[in-house]
């Protein structure tokens, strides 16, 4: 029988699908390239499927599938991903491209995988055990979504500078003594657009802050709270809450401030 994708397209090589699972959703590797799975590629796909689950949360309402978005080399040896039927209409169109752009680099690397297989193979060298599955450390995401929003932060300042544009004219940078006590910002990573990423020294991550582009002229602050498996009404949450309140006031003042009048 002919696999199909979520498109229902022929398909030669399935290689991933993201499927809704609970509150949460669910990465599901193809178990041949799992089990062939190097570490350090194995690191890079990570913060890419963590940006990926991200994006695809705030959807999955949306979705008339429990896959919700699936990537497979076709008989035609073409790479094609795909979301569920009819929800890419709901997405904003730079947000979409960000995604499917990162569902092609977790692609490539997984033909990473299966090249360097079949060129040790081909070689007769010592097959290597496969490194054993293992829950994906936060601190090597978070390292690595810092890298990834380093990379595009590169790529947007060529492209302005291509265009002769300024970067992000008039505004003034944000000292760490503008922030509440304790609280340190970093560059995250989001598909929505630039992001802020906020910490607290004793209580841990706070959220993010996402600015996103509406127009040429006009800018949307979205600000998420990380409230994970927290009771939303436990007392920990509400002083996070507060802290990242009072950031985003902050933040939102400071960004007000270098609109065009």
């Amino acid at each position: 029988m002919t696999m199909k994708n979520l498109a229902g397209n022929s398909v030669s090589i399935f290689l991933y699908r993201f499927v809704i699972h609970g509150d949460g959703i669910n990465y599901v590797l193809n178990e041949s390239i799992a089990e062939d799975m190097y570490r350090d590629i194995d690191e890079k796909i990570m913060p890419l499927v963590h940006a990926c689950c991200e994006t695809l949360l705030r959807y999955k309402h949306l979705s008339v599938n429990s896959t919700i978005m699936d990537g497979n080399i076709l008989e035609d040896g073409r790479f094609e991903v795909m979301l569920s039927k009819g929800l890419g209409r709901h997405f904003a169109e730079h947000e979409k491209q960000h995604l499917f752009q990162d569902a092609k680099k977790i692609a490539d690397l997984l033909s990473q995988v299966m090249d360097r297989k079949t060129l040790e193979m081909n070689q007769g060298k010592q097959v290597v055990p496969p490194i054993k599955p293992q829950p994906p450390s936060p601190k090597k995401i978070k390292a690595g979504l810092e890298t990834l929003a380093q990379e595009k932060h590169l790529l947007a300042e060529l492209r302005w500078f291509a265009e002769g544009k300024q970067i992000r004219p008039g505004l003034k940078q944000m000292r760490p003594e503008d922030l509440p006590s304790g609280v340190v910002a970093s560059r995250g990573y989001d598909h929505r657009g630039h992001c802020l990423r906020l910490d607290h020294q004793t209580l841990g991550e706070l959220g993010k802050i996402v600015l996103i582009k509406i127009r040429d002229d006009q800018m949307l602050l979205q600000a998420d709270l990380c409230a994970n498996q927290e009771n939303l009404q436990s007392p920990l949450t509400k002083q996070k809450q507060e802290i990242f309140e009072a950031v985003v006031s902050t933040v939102k003042n400071h960004f007000d401030g270098m609109q065009p009048r």
